[in-house]
């Protein structure tokens, strides 16, 4: 019976065939990026649009904020779960902007910057408009009038 088994197992066995990895495409190694690098990204991103004033911060300061963590990042909130990105960002926006505008523009621009630079997915970028600014000649004119 032994024998009967052995010569079934010959004629069924078929080769397994094993994808050989290209030096290039083997991987040596994790890669972590840490989310102050991808808060600085998206603060970064954000202050180029045109009609954004200026960063505010979140409400509720973190530990980071309190001890010292840079400016630049104070309205900039960051969510990695598995290399997906989630990000929230408060800003101050040009009472002369269309709001909506501004803010779809940071989304779109956030999240491609993001997605280029770290190769991570970004699953959706928030924005909090907390603030307009204006010119000290527009509050100005509103006290006269």
């Amino acid at each position: 019976m032994n024998e009967e088994y052995q010569e079934h197992q010959e004629e069924t066995a078929q080769p397994i065939e094993v994808e050989a990895t290209k030096p290039e495409e083997a991987s040596l190694g994790e890669i972590n990026i840490a989310p102050d690098i991808i808060a600085t990204l998206a603060a970064l991103t954000t202050m180029k649009v045109e009609g954004v004033s200026g960063m505010a911060g979140l409400p509720q300061a973190s530990l980071g904020t309190i001890i010292g963590r840079r400016e630049l990042n104070k309205g900039v909130k960051v969510d990695l779960k598995d290399k997906t990105v989630s990000v929230e960002i408060s800003v101050i926006v040009n009472i002369e902007a269309t709001i909506i505008e501004v803010a779809k523009i940071i989304q779109r621009e956030v999240k491609r910057v993001i997605e280029e630079k770290t190769g991570m997915t970004v699953n959706k970028v928030d924005i909090n408009v907390r603030e307009v600014a204006y010119s000290e000649k527009e509050e100005e004119t509103k006290e006269e009038g």
